[in-house]
C-alpha cells in the first residue's frame, strides 16, 4: 500500500525541517524567541520533541487517509506508521517523567510542591477549557439547542469534563468522540502528577517504614480512583519509568561519556528502528525497553550525528511553527472520527469539531515545563486519532471479523459487541 511507504513520512520530515528553517530565516520574531530560550539543559531533548509531534501528525493522517479510502478506523499496516504514534507517545510519556525526576533530584526536599501544583493548572486549563466549552456547545448544537437532562445533570456532567473524563453530555452518544476521546492521556499525566509527591516520599526523600507503606497505599488508592470510570493501564504507565531511568543515568558521569560517543548513537538509532520496525505496538515489555535506551542516550546529550542539534532550532524552535502548521490543517487529522459524528447530522457543524481540534492542540504540550522552546507539543501526540483513544467507551464502532473497527451510524445507539480499538 502506497499509504505505508516510509518514504512519505521520510518526506514529510525534510519538508517540515526545511519550511521551519525557511520561517525562523525570515520571521525575526520567532529566532529572537528561540535565542532567548535556547538555553535548555537538554537541547537534545528540544530537537526530539520536533520529531516525535510531527510524527504522531504523519501517523494520524496516515490512519484518516485509510479511513477515508476504506471506512475502517485502525492501526495502519505498517508497523512503522503504528509505531510513528505509539512510540512517540510513550516517548513523550518518557520526558515527562525525566524533567519531573530529574527536578525532584535536584531540588530535593526544597522543591516548591506549591508551584508545582499552580503550574500543572495553569498548563492543563487555560487551552482544555476551551476545548470543553466547545464540545458542549457543538453536542447542544447538534440537538437543535434541546435541553435533554436536568440542570444538576449537566453540572455533574461538567464536573466530569473538568476532571478530564468524557460522560456523555445531554445524552449525546457519544459525546467523546467529538474529539475522539482525546483527552485519555491526560488521565495518565494527571495520575503522574499526583502520585510524584508520593513516590518523592518513598524514593527520594525515604521516611521511616510507615510513611512508605502510606504512601505506597495512597499510590495504589490514587490509581484506582483515577482509573475508576477508565481503567489506567499499568503498561502505559511504564513508560514514565523510561524517563525516570533516565534521570539517574545522567547522574552517572561514565555513563554519559559513554552515551556521547558515536558508538552510543548507533546503538540508540538501531534500537529505534528495531522498536519501530519489530513492534507493532509501544506500551509493551519489548518496545519500552528498546525506547528507554534510545531515549537515556539522547537525554544524556547525544545528538544522533547532529539530527537533533540540526533540529534544535529548526524542528525543536519549529515545535511551536510546526503545531500551528499542524493546528491549521487539524481538519484532515480530525475528519476520520470527527466527520463521521457531526457530517451524518448535518454538514455546516463540521466547524466547531474542527476548531475543537485546534483548541485541544497546543493544550496538550504541558508537560515540558523545564524546556523553555517548548509551545505546543505534547498531545498532539494522540490527537483526533482513535487508534490512540481510551478503550473504555463503547458504541461507535462495531469489530469486524478482522478485529478492525468498522464504522456504525453514529447516531444511533450502540450496537452489541461495539467497541473502541485498544491503544
Amino acid at each position: 500500500m502506497t499509504e505505508t511507504n516510509p518514504l512519505i513520512a521520510m518526506t514529510g520530515y525534510l519538508l517540515a525541517i526545511a519550511t521551519a528553517a525557511l520561517v525562523l530565516r525570515t520571521v525575526p520574531g520567532f529566532s529572537r524567541q528561540l535565542e532567548h530560550g535556547g538555553e535548555s539543559r537538554f537541547a537534545s531533548i528540544d530537537g526530539l520533541r520536533g520529531y516525535l509531534a510531527f510524527g504522531v501528525f504523519v501517523h494520524h493522517s496516515v490512519i484518516t487517509w485509510i479511513f477515508l479510502r476504506t471506512g475502517v478506523i485502525d492501526f495502519p499496516p505498517s508497523n512503522f506508521y503504528s509505531q510513528l504514534g505509539q512510540g512517540s507517545v510513550a516517548l513523550f510519556f518518557m520526558i515527562t517523567g525525566f524533567l519531573f525526576w530529574d527536578r525532584l533530584l535536584t531540588h530535593g526536599r526544597q522543591h516548591d510542591w506549591l508551584a508545582f501544583a499552580v503550574s500543572r493548572l495553569f498548563r492543563l486549563y487555560p487551552l482544555y477549557l476551551p476545548l470543553m466549552l466547545a464540545v458542549f456547545v457543538c453536542v447542544f448544537y447538534l440537538q437543535d439547542w434541546e435541553l435533554k437532562d436536568s440542570g444538576i445533570q449537566l453540572i455533574g456532567q461538567a464536573l466530569a469534563w473538568l476532571t478530564f473524563d468524557r460522560p456523555d453530555v445531554n445524552q449525546y452518544h457519544p459525546t467523546g468522540m467529538l474529539i475522539s476521546n482525546v483527552t485519555w492521556t491526560l488521565e495518565y499525566e494527571v495520575f503522574f502528577y499526583l502520585a510524584l509527591p508520593l513516590a518523592a516520599m518513598v524514593f527520594i526523600y525515604r521516611g521511616g517504614w510507615m510513611q512508605t507503606v502510606l504512601c505506597l497505599i495512597g499510590i495504589c488508592t490514587l490509581y484506582q480512583v483515577l482509573g475508576w470510570e477508565h481503567s489506567l493501564k499499568k503498561h502505559f504507565l511504564a513508560s514514565f519509568l523510561g524517563g525516570i531511568a533516565a534521570a539517574y543515568w545522567i547522574r552517572r558521569p561514565q555513563w554519559v561519556a559513554w552515551s556521547l560517543t558515536p558508538q552510543a548513537g548507533i546503538i540508540a538509532l538501531l534500537a529505534l528502528a528495531i522498536a519501530f520496525t519489530v513492534f507493532n505496538r509501544a506500551f509493551n515489555l519489548g518496545a519500552l525497553l528498546l525506547l528507554s535506551l534510545f531515549f537515556v542516550i539522547v537525554a544524556s546529550g547525544n545528538t544522533l550525528f547532529g539530527a537533533l542539534r540540526a533540529t534544535e532550532h529548526s524542528l525543536a524552535g519549529g515545535n511551536q511553527l510546526q503545531h500551528v502548521f499542524a493546528a491549521r490543517f487539524r481538519t484532515l487529522d480530525s475528519g476520520a472520527a470527527t466527520a463521521a459524528v457531526v457530517a451524518s447530522r448535518r454538514p455546516a457543524s463540521l466547524g466547531l469539531p474542527a476548531v475543537a481540534g485546534r483548541v485541544q492542540l497546543p493544550a496538550d504540550h504541558h508537560q515540558q515545563p523545564d524546556l523553555p522552546v517548548h509551545r505546543k507539543a505534547r498531545y498532539q501526540c494522540r490527537q483526533k486519532n482513535p487508534a490512540l483513544v481510551a478503550p473504555e467507551q463503547e458504541g461507535w464502532g462495531r469489530t469486524g471479523e478482522d478485529g478492525s473497527t468498522k464504522l456504525s451510524n453514529p447516531l444511533s445507539s450502540p450496537a452489541p459487541g461495539s467497541v473502541f480499538l485498544e491503544p
